[in-house]
């Protein structure tokens, strides 16, 4: 399986750039990286810029819209993949655990599958079959750009967050690195 790691972002409430942000002498993205070569074949960072990764041992891809959000993101890796479905992963999110993913891909059901963790739908941590392309093209045309406004018009599994705890009791593999306050969490769990 292939995985997309979505790194376009423009972190405003960071401050400056969280997915290049170092943390512990690596930066952000480097540790989503590295727990998803550990459960995938070929690892793929979606960018804006390709340039401010280029020092990065990974496949890139510039967004194939303008457009800056999330579901962009979505789609260029479904585009640009050959593979029927596809990991998506946040670039902020330095705690995941590669256990977590591989509850997920277990757990994979046609054309996406998501995890709940405390009732809220982690869209940046699922995957996603190329046949919901279509279908994402057509909301995007549509001027949608919410993974959950998408979302609603495809049907999808959710993996509760029970299973998840058997693994990260704490649920801090869906840790994002949005806000100076987030570092902190994510300072402590890495040291």
């Amino acid at each position: 399986m292939d995985c997309f790691i979505l790194a376009g972002g423009q972190s405003k409430r960071f401050g400056e750039d969280k997915i290049l942000f170092r943390i512990g002498g690596k930066r952000t993205v480097e540790y989503v990286i590295e727990t998803a070569r550990r459960v995938c074949n070929r690892v793929v960072l979606v960018v804006k810029e390709r340039s401010k990764f280029q020092d990065l041992d990974v496949d890139i891809v510039e967004d194939l819209l303008p457009d800056r959000s999330p579901l962009v993101g979505i789609f260029t890796a479904l585009k640009t993949t050959d593979r029927p479905e596809t990991l998506i992963l946040g670039g902020d999110m330095p705690l995941l655990k590669e256990e977590v993913l591989r509850i997920l891909i277990k757990d994979f059901e046609e054309p996406v599958t998501l995890f709940s963790t405390n009732g809220k739908i982690q869209t940046l941590v699922g995957i996603y079959s190329k046949g919901v392309l279509g279908l994402m093209e057509d909301y995007l045309r549509r001027g949608g750009r919410s993974i959950i406004g998408f979302l609603e018009e495809v049907k999808f599994k959710v993996v509760p967050d029970q299973k998840v705890r058997e693994v990260d009791p704490e649920l801090v593999s869906f840790t994002n690195l949005n806000t100076k306050e987030d570092l902190k969490l994510v300072l402590g769990r890495l040291t």
